[in-house]
């Protein structure tokens, strides 16, 4: 039976949705780590020649970075959201069309915002407090990695195509391309060839190109999951997915947008404080990329069972996804507090880079509890209707949940308050959107499905 068959139903609308939660979820995580795999990979190489200046450069740049890729998320939602729905009304040639079209607008979307990153790195790289061989490494780093973005973006893309469909795995081994050349060429590039902070670079480059070259082989050549429509019809699909995708964008930019706020607070107390937090950053996607793939790996399942109707199945699907964000957690948090002092050692940590990284693993860490249920309340809301819901959430989290309570414990104990507000901005508008995503699904009828997929 071929690829195409097998994927011709909506597979999400049988099923334990638990079941499918897991799966998606467990493979969406390694193909979402193996993308931070590249970042967390370069900087312990990078830490590993025991300069502050070069770890706090490569840090800094991927906070600008983060922007991009915040970007390219928010497409592979809105684009994924109306390629799941049309699979769960059975109309599996608009799937194929909304896919070509989601290729095309993002490349062109991703390139119009590096150019515009090329123009900005300098004053977002000062905000962060760089300056002299920091800030010529961290522009060195920008300039050869930002050209490659348009490509991971499409990358990216590819896999939310191929995640709509149920081909979970396959999305899977496109980072994991990516992250298998990364660490292969890194201690090439840095350490055998002498390029340190510039060959970091390269291979960064060579292995964002890479998402885009196998994600594209696996969408337009083994599965044939994308039909390329003519340019007015095109047109008319782009701006389909801007409604859907614009609110997604707006909502993803928030986590960077706090991290950035964060990373500016700590770089008030040094490069070593900053370079530890670059780590913690490396870190928060390898040890809960899980629960960041929540919001992508739920959002095909509500949106099939959305698509065709079952509103029952839209409701289990929230409640499997909370309960599995709160059981992971728990495992995760207490793994990073036991293998802290590990961690510590194999960045070769001291003084405030230390402690930066000990504080994530036994207080930050705790916060994603109520991340976690944000990412997949945010899922509900892009899937049923309500995307600017999902975006106000998450920038009141991201801003108020960030700014006051990260100044109020710095305030009172320095890094160590800082630590401890990330954890306290983090629970209210959590638990406030996880009762308006139940109020919400509680509120739909069947016919609502039909009217949206239409």
């Amino acid at each position: 039976m071929s690829a195409t068959k097998t994927r011709s139903q909506a597979v999400f609308t049988r099923g334990s949705t638990m079941g499918h939660v897991i799966v998606m979820t467990s493979t969406a995580a390694v193909g979402m780590m193996a993308i931070f795999f590249v970042d967390a990979v370069t900087l312990f190489y990078i830490s590993s020649l025991n300069d502050p200046t070069q770890t706090a450069a490569v840090g800094r740049a991927s906070y600008v970075i983060g922007f991009l890729i915040a970007i390219s998320v928010g497409m592979m939602i809105g684009s994924s959201v109306l390629i799941a729905r049309s699979i769960g009304a059975g109309k599996e040639d608009a799937a194929r069309r909304y896919a070509g079209s989601a290729l095309s607008g993002v490349a062109l979307v991703s390139a119009l915002f590096v150019g515009l990153l090329f123009f900005l790195t300098d004053a977002l790289l000062r905000t962060l407090g760089a300056q002299g061989v920091a800030l010529a490494h961290a522009q060195r780093y920008l300039l050869i990695i930002l050209p490659a973005m348009p490509f991971m973006s499409v990358g990216m893309v590819s896999m939310g195509i191929l995640r709509a469909w149920g081909a979970a795995r396959q999305s899977m081994y496109i980072t994991l391309a990516g992250g298998v050349l990364t660490a292969s060429l890194d201690p090439i590039f840095i350490f055998v060839l002498h390029m340190e902070v510039t060959g970091a670079a390269i291979v960064s480059l060579i292995a964002r190109i890479s998402f885009a070259i196998y994600g594209l082989f696996l969408v337009l050549r083994v599965n044939r999951m994308v039909r390329f429509a003519p340019f007015g019809q095109m047109l008319a699909d782009m701006g389909e997915m801007a409604r859907l995708g614009i609110p997604a964008i707006l909502t993803n930019l928030g986590a960077p947008v706090g991290a950035f706020l964060i990373a500016q607070k700590v770089s008030e107390y040094g490069d070593a404080a900053l370079a530890g937090q670059s780590v913690v950053d490396r870190l928060i996607p390898l040890a809960f990329g899980v629960i960041f793939a929540l919001s992508g790996a739920v959002g095909p399942i509500i949106g099939q069972n959305f698509g065709a109707g079952l509103i029952g199945r839209t409701r289990q699907t929230l409640r499997d996804g909370v309960l599995f964000n709160s059981i992971y957690v728990l495992f995760a948090w207490g793994a990073l507090y036991l293998a802290r002092n590990a961690i510590i050692s194999a960045y070769s940590a001291s003084g405030d880079m230390a402690l930066m990284i000990d504080l994530f693993c036994s207080v930050a860490a705790a916060a994603f509890f109520f991340n976690g249920m944000l990412f997949v309340t945010n899922a509900t809301f892009n899937n049923l209707g309500k995307p600017l819901w999902a975006t106000g959430f998450n920038w009141l989290r991201q801003t108020v949940g960030v700014l006051p309570f990260i100044a109020a414990g710095a305030a009172w104990n320095g890094l160590t308050g800082i630590a401890y507000g990330i954890v306290a901005g983090s629970a209210p508008f959590a638990l406030l959107a996880l009762f308006f995503a139940f109020r919400l699904i509680s509120s739909l009828a069947p016919g609502t499905a039909a009217r949206a997929s239409a």
